[in-house]
């Protein structure tokens, strides 16, 4: 992996102290990245989204476990839990994407070209807004790609406490390589499997005020917890990896992301496109 400084300029490169931190702890944080007016810029998009006021594909909604299944009434963005692939058909979130806040740091982890992999925006509501288990985001993307890392940027749209259901993160867990990931019966949001030989008592909790970031390793453990607070607890999640890395076959993969182009040069076009604009938004039916 070509991880060498490169000559182009870069305002937001690691530090020493936050490359020593990516090294030992697998992940490190930055303070007042975004702006209020920045982050409202796509929590509005986001909650226009939500109750029908912009369109989106309706298969990249996801209804809060809870209101889905009937157990809690409520509606609107009370009644959300994440859109996905968000960057794709939101020039607002695909500028965010490629934004060298966050991109600078990912040049010296990843090198200079840089494909974005995922993009989610995430509510957890007051009171029924659900964490979710102890998991490796790595372990998710090896379907799809053959890499050695991946990196996950997660930014705060509203504080994350204890409270209101902020990151666990197990630090130094990136070295464990990936471990196996099983389906949690009890899990309500039923979204992610569980690695079962992550230890609560490892773990620790990433307080952030609102425009923080947490950039981390995807072979990071790490995990939320449910939202007890009358706060919401909002967030930006965007994950990047090398242009360089080999796409595993469409008939081999268990899941196929739209994958975008972010900086650099792309490689991974011979086997299939990489996105550089926002898609059209699919008719609904």
């Amino acid at each position: 992996m070509d991880t060498q400084t490169v000559s182009e300029e870069r305002e937001f490169g690691l530090t020493p102290e936050e490359r020593a931190s990516w090294d030992e702890n697998g992940y490190f944080i930055r303070y007042d990245v975004f702006t209020k007016d920045e982050n409202d810029v796509l929590r509005q998009i986001a909650d226009d989204i939500a109750i029908g006021k912009r369109p989106f594909p309706t298969e990249n909604i996801d209804q809060n476990a809870l209101v889905r299944d009937g157990k809690v009434e409520t509606s609107g963005i009370h009644a959300m839990h994440k859109i996905h692939h968000v960057s794709c058909y939101c020039p607002e979130f695909l500028e965010r994407v490629r934004d060298p806040r966050l991109t600078d740091p990912i040049v010296d982890l990843l090198g200079s070209n840089i494909l974005g992999l995922n993009n989610l925006y995430i509510w957890k509501s007051p009171k029924i807004g659900l964490g979710f288990p102890w998991h490796q985001d790595k372990w998710y993307f090896n379907h799809q790609y053959k890499t050695e890392m991946t990196v996950g940027t997660w930014t705060a749209i509203d504080a994350a406490d204890k409270e209101n259901g902020c990151l666990y993160v197990i630090p130094g867990s990136h070295k464990y390589g990936i471990l196996a990931h099983e389906d949690l019966e009890d899990s309500q949001q039923n979204e992610f499997k569980i690695a079962r030989d992550a230890k609560d008592e490892d773990g620790v909790a990433v307080e952030v005020p609102p425009g923080a970031v947490v950039w981390f390793n995807n072979q990071l453990l790490h995990k939320s917890t449910d939202n007890h607070s009358l706060r919401f607890r909002r967030c930006n999640v965007a994950h990047y990896i090398s242009a360089n890395a080999e796409r595993i076959p469409k008939k081999d993969r268990k899941n196929v992301r739209p994958v975008m182009w972010v900086r650099g040069e792309t490689y991974s076009e011979k086997m299939e496109p990489v996105y550089r604009d926002v898609l059209p938004i699919p008719e609904s039916d």
